[in-house]
This record gives C-alpha cells, structure tokens and sequence, in this order.
C-alpha cells in the first residue's frame, strides 16, 4: 500500500523513466518492500542509457530465474 504522494512520485518516475530510457523500469521485486523499491526507481533512473539498458537486462534474467525455480520447485 501507498501513501498518496509515494503513489504520484511512483507514477512521475515510471512517466520520467520510459521518456528517458524509451523501456518501462524493470525490477525484480520479489522480497522488496515499497521503499526499497522507490529508492531503486530513484537512483536508477540517475543512469545512462548504457548503465540503465545493462541493469535493465540482468532484471529480466532475475524475473526469469526466479520464475523457473518456482516452476522447478512445484513439480
């Protein structure tokens, strides 16, 4: 749950974010708390567009691994 101004400073870093980097903010989420979530969105979007896309990458192979060992852990 969000306050209401954590909730506008969410969406005016998601908008800041795609405009900047032209892909939405990727982050692995599982086991992170709001905060630690807002604090990532803040300094990432800091990055270059080299530093950002790298990062951005190794998010997708964090999801995807998480994901499979999930799937690996239920059968």
């Amino acid at each position: 749950k969000c306050t209401n101004e954590e909730l506008i400073e969410f969406n005016n870093l998601n908008n800041d974010y795609e405009k900047k980097f032209n892909f939405p903010f990727i982050l692995a989420v599982k086991g992170k708390n709001k905060d630690e979530i807002l604090n990532n969105f803040r300094h990432r979007i800091q990055n270059n567009f080299e530093i950002e896309f790298d990062e951005a990458k190794n998010q997708v192979k964090k999801i995807a691994s998480l994901r499979l060992n999930e799937i690996l852990k239920t059968n």
